[in-house]
């Protein structure tokens, strides 16, 4: 039965600036959450308690669930669950769990991890088995919290070069971790995607029974282009919707029509959509969201879905 999709502010990616200052962020998100316009957020996790319990009290008056990603603290200690080396991936899990019990204590519904980076050939199937048994791990972990588990895949040949892609080889290696842990989902992204060099649309049906989150994000797929890969790149907009890369808001509309066209994955109460753009330190980050949720609206306005 075709799904609804529902729109999601990812504050975490265009407020990034303000990653470790908490007082702020909730400053964001209340703000976020009184435009009236999502059903969903993304965001940091929060080491203080009393700031945690602000948040879930923002997130249950207003009718919001909410996501984090442990993505930027892994990346800044260079941890990952399929590192090779046994010591780094214990204390990659115990930092995913830390992270895991801030987010279901502030009231998050999923929790998210990514894909690290690809050994190369020779090593990744064994790096594969040490990725399934983290999220493994991690998916049992966050069911005793209430929480789904969602795993990122990016792309392995040319942006990214992580290990857990591309889509059609993911989507086989992850049915039997999702059989076994219900509550473990897969994330789409536009980008990484288009990186691999995947029809889009393909891609979208191998994730189908496991998809519950999408992002929308534009990147430049030509290698000999000054910015090339995934960087994150602010959103064609109004009036003229140009964009050097390839998500205009006709194929962010396709995108969301071919999402709305699948059944709910099994386990899953809902699935939504954010645009993903980066704030830098200097930018108008308000200007972020309103371009973010300008180009939402036009993809959801030209897919005929409601909002």
């Amino acid at each position: 039965m075709p799904q609804r999709i529902y729109p999601s502010c990812h504050i975490l990616e265009m407020f990034m600036p303000y990653l470790r200052d908490e007082k702020r962020l909730i400053d964001v998100l209340e703000k976020v959450a009184a435009k009236g316009f999502y059903r969903h957020v993304e965001l940091p996790t929060f080491a203080d308690e009393a700031n945690r319990r602000t948040v879930r009290r923002l997130l249950e008056e207003n009718h919001l669930a909410a996501l984090t990603y442990v993505a930027p603290y892994f990346n800044a200690d260079g941890l990952a669950l399929c590192d090779l080396d046994p010591e780094v991936r214990e204390l990659s899990l115990n930092v995913a769990k830390r992270h895991a019990e801030y987010a279901a204590d502030a009231g998050y519904r999923t929790f998210g991890v990514p894909s690290g980076r690809d050994p190369g050939p020779a090593r990744r199937a064994e790096a594969m088995k040490y990725e399934a048994d983290g999220v493994a791990e991690m998916a049992d972990f966050c069911g005793k919290l209430g929480m789904y588990l969602t795993l990122e895949p990016l792309d392995r040949y040319t942006s990214k070069k992580a290990l857990i892609g591309p889509m059609p080889e993911v989507a086989e290696w992850f049915k039997p971790i999702h059989e076994a842990h219900p509550n473990a989902f897969l994330h789409w992204d536009s980008a990484h995607e288009a990186l691999g060099y995947i029809d889009l649309m393909y891609s979208m049906d191998c994730c189908a029974p496991f998809m519950s989150q999408i992002h929308l994000c534009d990147c430049i797929t030509d290698p000999s282009h000054p910015c090339f890969g995934d960087l994150h790149m602010d959103c064609a907009h109004a009036p003229d919707w140009t964009t050097e890369g390839f998500l205009t808001p006709e194929v962010g509309a396709q995108i969301l029509k071919k999402a709305a066209s699948f059944d709910t994955p099994v386990g899953k109460d809902f699935v939504w959509a954010s645009v993903e753009i980066l704030g830098h330190k200097g930018n108008d980050l308000w200007h972020k969201e309103e371009l973010g949720r300008s180009f939402l609206t036009k993809c959801f306005e030209l897919a005929g879905l409601e909002l």
